[in-house]
């Protein structure tokens, strides 16, 4: 894709409903911040602007060769008073961040600022932009989501052109849990060219008795970090319903890879690829072999 094509598909994200917030309108750079959320932590290091970070949870991600920080707490519990030691400019807080926490930070005189969790891939987007502008990285910012969104627009543009096919994806055991409408993971199906046989569930919870039904084309059971072998055995579990599409034409997979449920920009467009290629290989094989997804 040229680059004035690049440039057209940055204007149309950043005219998506997620324009950014008061939180980055206008201000100085902040150059000492906390993070309690994990994504939050790896869109910091992708900005190249780790050495404002100061502090990180215990679930945080801290790349090879990186310096480590101070651990404040885990996702869900931090520790006020060694956040207000540190002295940051401002703490970013995830959902998961305790309302008292967030409350008694503020009492101790700190800005705190909470980040929803993207529902999709424009508001993902949206979250990076908004971080690099506080953090006087916003053309850092600006050129991954320029990147990232000129792959995700091809495969989506792609998609389109295709017809359809029935996908489940297992993320949970007992009970069997899937993904429903208003999360990555469906956004990613939809993307990729399938249709979410489980989206429009209210809880994520599907029987295999309900998968019998619909009878997907393709199944994918989803895992995170240590836990390929469950995912693995699931697969063989899956394997047993033969009369099922999916297993008739050996496409159960398993996606090992923890930016199905927690991506950036970057690895979104990396993980929306490895779900096109298993939804629809040979059109996603005549994408690869494109410039545009060689690193």
């Amino acid at each position: 894709m040229k680059k004035t094509g690049l440039a057209l598909v940055l204007i149309c994200l950043l005219a998506g409903p997620w324009v950014l917030t008061g939180h980055a309108a206008k201000q100085t750079p902040l150059t000492r911040v906390v993070s309690s959320g994990p994504l939050i932590t790896d869109m910091i290091y992708q900005l190249g602007a780790d050495s404002h970070l100061v502090g990180v949870t215990s679930y945080c991600t801290i790349p090879e060769g990186k310096e480590n920080k101070p651990v404040i707490g885990t996702v869900i519990q931090i520790n006020v008073e060694e956040i207000v030691r540190l002295q940051p400019d401002a703490v970013f807080a995830s959902t998961l961040t305790r309302v008292k926490q967030i409350q008694a930070l503020r009492n101790q005189g700190l800005r705190v600022i909470q980040f929803d969790n993207p529902p999709d891939f424009d508001t993902l987007c949206g979250m990076l932009l908004e971080l690099g502008t506080l953090l006087g990285r916003k053309q850092a910012a600006m050129d991954i989501v320029e990147t990232a969104a000129a792959k995700v627009n091809l495969i989506r543009h792609t998609a389109k052109t295709l017809k359809k096919r029935k996908v489940f994806i297992q993320i949970g055991i007992k009970p069997l849990k899937t993904a429903e409408q208003g999360t990555f993971i469906n956004n990613y199906i939809e993307l990729a060219g399938g249709t979410n046989i489980a989206g429009h569930t209210g809880s994520g919870i599907f029987s295999r008795e309900h998968v019998l039904k619909e009878n997907p084309d393709v199944i994918f059971v989803a895992t995170m970090g240590t836990a390929t072998k469950a995912g693995i055995a699931q697969k063989n579990a899956w394997m047993k319903f033969t009369a099922l599409n999916a297993v008739k034409n050996n496409e159960v997979h398993v996606l090992a890879d923890d930016s199905v449920f927690s991506p950036t920009p970057q690895t979104f467009a990396k993980t929306l690829m490895v779900f096109f290629s298993h939804i629809h290989p040979k059109a996603a094989q005549d994408l690869t072999s494109m410039e545009i997804f060689h690193e």
